[in-house]
């Protein structure tokens, strides 16, 4: 009988691991772009319009492929066992997280207004974290709301989104920042989605460690 030795267990891990990392930048990268053209078109509209009724759907669609995306970087590729329904629930769910945040912000308005609905987006990502890593781990997805582990992955995102509406909605308060590091003549709120994108990556290789490990 063949056997696999230490070298070939070593490449195969090594395999597995680009892989995952390959998944969690696809799917950093899908959730962005999501996020960014959901803004686009809901900003300044009314809660109730066709606007906002589209960019809902296009972040839901997102945040769907970022699921399924996510949980192949936990469990492998396998759509039989692809937890569709789940994904689906937790879908919307963080969709209408993200829009009672941008609600938040801006019926408060202003800089205070942003962080206030920052630090609100923390405290209710905990629970969708934990929901979330529940699916991914397999388990019923309220065998566990509150998960301490997931805090850290909460904060991370909601600061990255607090930075992102900061730059995209009060780019005037930080024009000298900007302009000392460079970057006076790019669209603030661009930045902000840059870096964005670099806070999700992070938060996501915390989930996704969190999830493997459970």
């Amino acid at each position: 009988m063949a056997t696999i030795d230490s070298g070939e267990r070593s490449s195969l891990a090594g395999v597995r691991v680009t892989g995952q990392t390959l998944l969690m930048v696809g799917f950093t990268l899908v959730e962005t772009l999501a996020l960014g053209l959901w803004l686009t078109l809901v900003q300044g509209e009314p809660l109730i319009s066709a606007a906002s009724a589209v960019g809902f759907g296009v972040l839901s669609l997102g945040l769907v492929l970022k699921h399924a995306l996510a949980d192949a970087a936990v469990n492998g590729l396998s759509v039989s066992a692809l937890p569709g329904r789940q994904i689906l629930g937790v879908s919307v769910a963080e969709a209408l997280l993200w829009a009672l945040w941008l609600g938040v912000a801006e019926r408060l308005g202003g800089v205070d207004g942003i962080l206030v609905a920052g630090g609100l987006f923390a405290v209710l990502l905990v629970p969708q974290h934990t929901i979330e890593d529940n699916v991914v781990r397999g388990v019923g997805p309220f065998a566990s709301v509150v998960d301490i582990g997931t805090v850290g992955a909460s904060v991370v995102e909601a600061v990255g989104a607090t930075v992102w509406l900061l730059l995209a909605f009060e780019s005037g308060q930080f024009s000298g920042l900007l302009s000392a590091l460079g970057l006076a003549g790019v669209d603030p709120a661009a930045i902000g989605l840059a870096a964005l994108s670099v806070v999700l990556l992070i938060e996501h290789d915390i989930g996704v460690a969190l999830a493997r490990a459970g």
